[in-house]
């Protein structure tokens, strides 16, 4: 369930009455307790007229263990399943805890604990205990009839039912006072009479508000609270149940409410956690708390905040503007946030990197306004805001980064998003007179030039040799939980990202028309729902056990609602699947466990390197080097382009081989002749010529020896490639043909237009005919060898251009040198 949904008032109920039994309750409060949804007051158990939760023991989230004695409703902490009063009736029996079947049954008429009606008919007394079964009154009376046994005195002539006593005077106790005459309980009589014994002065009246009730199992008093509070604890209890879907112990919260009214808070925005509190306390009392803020919170009251709560907007964290000190800045901040934000994608249920993207860009601005604050104005002027403080911006995030304070892509990414943010408040209208940057400079900015270039990516290289793979998978089955080595399998088989496992639904396997496996996920990062994945019968088997798994756990949840892997927390009904935080946690913890591994060469492999992506990364050089169409892939990797598929895998050189053969065999002279007809029987020479050395000129290779030997500077025949026999070129090179001929007719047009310059300069700057005709003649020659291709045949070349094209050595002026050969007998010293 979302927050938004489990926030929204039940309908058709009436405000706060099925909350407070009578009584007057103001709007406020009204609103909140109309959240509340009368089907959970049932199930959790409220009274209101008494104002306590009884909740029932097989309650899957408020519930508690009771005692495994027959008859015993007592709590059962131990581990052992039984109560320590049974555990000494055990010890009295000379039975051990697995014999508790063989004890008596304890004789109770109900299983609540605590005092009961008096068993004389019809008083409405409580009884004093449950030996005697009697009233103060009746037990005095009983007393002093020594003759008459227990049964013949409940039904004795004179023995008359007494009516109700007040309540305990302590205004959370839910007991009636021990005698008429008296204010207060026996429990709280006792411990009045011990705390004036330490402390003479004591207030009692305080004594009475502040002090908590007679703790029983499974029950929590909300007495003597105020009516906000009790409202915003019982709406935060639902949202816990409902949206956090975690156990509450009943004890931990009884302590907490016990906190609660001892503070003597109006609301819970006033209390105050103990620094002596542990986990479990702190973290039930800032879920109910943070519950109930929201329960009144939206967007219009948040955005006013310094911090937000970013669950009003549908996103998982929170937002602080308080880093950033500038008055202006911090408030153009929150417009941009509260204008960015429902932008960003939402799904229900699950967490989303929305909340961390805005944090990051909130971040930068904080970096921006710590700089500001060096002006003397400490920058709360935004019109004396100029291009120098902008540079001295840039100038401390390159200093950050050469003191390795922030890494060169956190600069870029700084640089730009600071970028963005200026950009949108000006397209914003913020800037204008009157707005919060009013007089804002437009040289207060960051122009794109001023961003730091991107380094160029190196070539993929994130996949795990065949070898490591060979040793992780041999090393599966110390992965002890089902859904964490399921999850490694799905991962290691298919390719998907770790987000993507996790969220697999339980009826995510499905065949396709000729009966194979298919996989059916959703690819949350593109937006791209319901993708298909064609998958082995040993994956499908993975699969088909995990479901059964999965089903025998949770046999009463719809099909429709459980996921393939659900989690061992907050989890009751199957309906919530691991985190890929906790997938990566297990995956870590089982790698770090292994033996050390090594590579073909017997060298350790870091183990730093096997994260979860890098399976998606081997996933895709798997299929590469089958070679799988790099069309194909893209769809199996689920990518709208083929660069970003590209990025995920490296061309082997059995392939780029396979594409120079193809692309060399339709190789040509200065005279467009076709020079390489028979390649296969020259492939291997041509190769190790090609390795030797050449270099690259713009439409083409040349081979001149003094050339290649000048990295491409000194041709000594004034780079004349069309007329010279070193040069060479094939059909990889055919765009760049196409635009060197363009170039050459657009020179010409641009000279015989012009009569700025003497014949010989224009005789010697004017394209040849010759040239042109000559580089026409290699375009028809290319062209013409692949009209006369087979389809098929010319979709292999195309594929085999954009494999040669793509790993082309740029020309940086260095001729290409010889490959280092594999040593083969690496026992000879050099």
């Amino acid at each position: 369930m979302s927050v938004a949904q489990a926030l929204a008032p039940v309908p058709g109920a009436p405000a706060g009455e099925h909350v407070f039994a009578g009584g007057r309750i103001d709007h406020h409060v009204g609103r909140i307790a109309a959240v509340v949804d009368p089907a959970f007051l049932a199930e959790a158990g409220w009274d209101p007229a008494r104002q306590i939760l009884v909740f029932a023991p097989e309650h899957p989230l408020l519930g508690r263990r009771i005692c495994r004695a027959e008859g015993c409703a007592t709590t059962a902490t131990a581990a052992s399943g039984v109560c320590g009063s049974c555990r000494k009736r055990l010890i009295e029996n000379g039975l051990d805890e697995f014999e508790v079947a063989a004890l008596p049954p304890r004789e109770r008429r109900s299983q609540r604990r605590g005092p009961e009606c008096c068993r004389v008919p019809g008083c409405a007394r409580e009884w004093l205990s449950l030996r005697s079964g009697l009233c103060s009154a009746h037990a005095e009376q009983k007393r002093r009839m020594p003759g008459v046994g227990f049964s013949a005195f409940l039904t004795h002539q004179t023995v008359k039912p007494l009516p109700l006593l007040p309540d305990c005077s302590v205004q959370a106790c839910v007991r009636q006072r021990r005698h008429p005459a008296g204010l207060y309980c026996d429990a709280h009589q006792q411990r009045l009479r011990s705390l004036r014994k330490q402390d003479p002065g004591l207030d009692e009246s305080c004594w009475q508000v502040t002090e908590s009730a007679i703790g029983h199992g499974g029950e929590v008093s909300l007495r003597g609270l105020s009516p906000l509070v009790v409202a915003q604890l019982l709406a935060g209890l639902q949202q816990r149940c409902r949206i956090n879907a975690v156990k509450t112990c009943d004890a931990v919260l009884r302590v907490l409410v016990n906190d609660i009214r001892a503070q003597r808070v109006a609301s819970l925005a006033d209390y105050t956690i103990g620094e002596d509190r542990d986990l479990e306390f702190t973290g039930l009392a800032n879920c109910l708390t943070g519950h109930a803020r929201r329960v009144l919170s939206t967007p219009e009251t948040e955005v006013t905040q310094d911090e937000w709560d970013l669950a009003v907007f549908g996103h998982n964290g929170t937002l602080s503007f308080t880093a950033i000190t500038q008055t202006w800045l911090r408030e153009a901040a929150k417009r941009w946030a509260a204008d960015d934000l429902p932008r960003r994608r939402v799904r229900s249920g699950r967490r989303t990197s929305a909340g961390m993207a805005v944090r990051h860009y909130i971040g930068c601005l904080a970096r921006l306004s710590e700089s500001l604050r060096m002006r003397t104005d400490r920058g709360e002027h935004p019109q004396a805001l100029g291009r120098t403080d902008m540079e001295a911006f840039l100038h401390r995030l390159a200093y950050l980064e050469s003191g390795g304070q922030i890494s060169g892509d956190a600069r870029i990414r700084a640089c730009r998003e600071v970028r963005i943010v200026l950009t949108r408040i000006r397209a914003m209208g913020l800037t204008r007179p009157g707005g919060i940057a009013a007089g804002l400079g437009e040289d207060f900015a960051i122009g794109q030039s001023d961003v730091p270039a991107e380094p160029e990516p190196g070539e993929p290289n994130r996949d795990l040799p065949p070898e490591i793979m060979a040793q992780l998978c041999a090393h599966l089955d110390r992965l002890t939980s089902p859904q964490m080595r399921t999850a490694v399998e799905m991962a290691i088989d298919t390719g998907r990202r770790p987000e993507e496992i996790c969220a697999l639904d339980f009826d995510c396997l499905t065949r396709d028309d000729d009966g194979l496996p298919v996989l059916i996920y959703d690819n949350h990062k593109a937006n791209r729902p319901a993708r298909r994945l064609p998958i082995s019968e040993q994956t499908a088997a993975v699969v088909i056990a995990q479901q059964q798994r999965v089903r025998a756990r949770y046999p009463h949840t719809e099909v429709g609602e459980l996921k393939l892997l659900p989690t061992d927390r907050r989890n009751p009904g199957g309906r919530r699947a691991i985190t890929a935080f906790s997938l990566a946690f297990a995956h870590r913890s089982w790698v770090d466990r292994m033996p050390l591994l090594h590579n073909a060469d017997g060298i350790e492999y870091d183990k730093a390197k096997i994260v979860l992506y890098a399976y998606r990364h081997s996933y895709a050089q798997r299929h590469a080097d089958a070679g799988v169409p790099v069309e194909v892939l893209r769809e199996l990797m689920s990518h709208r382009k083929l660069e970003t598929t590209s990025g995920y895998y490296r061309v082997g050189e059995t392939r780029r081989r396979e594409a120079v053969d193809r692309v060399t065999a339709m190789q040509f002279d200065r005279h467009g002749n076709r020079i390489w007809r028979q390649a296969q029987a020259l492939l291997d020479s041509e190769h190790a010529r090609r390795v030797v050395g050449e270099v690259a000129v713009p439409f083409g290779v040349c081979a001149e020896p003094s050339n290649v030997k000048a990295g491409g500077g000194a041709c000594p025949f004034r780079f004349r490639c069309a007329g010279c026999d070193h040069f060479r070129t094939d059909v990889s090179y055919l765009p760049d043909l196409h635009a060197y001929l363009d170039d050459l007719l657009r020179t010409r047009e641009r000279l015989l237009a012009t009569t700025e310059l003497d014949q010989w300069a224009h005789a010697e700057a004017m394209p040849s005919n010759e040239e042109i005709r000559r580089i026409r003649r290699l375009i028809d020659q290319i062209s013409h060898g692949l009209d006369e291709l087979e389809p098929e045949q010319r979709q292999q070349l195309q594929q085999a251009v954009t494999i040669a094209r793509q790993h082309r050595s740029v020309t940086l002026g260095i001729p290409r040198t010889r490959n280092t050969l594999p040593d083969l007998r690496p026992e000879r010293t050099t």
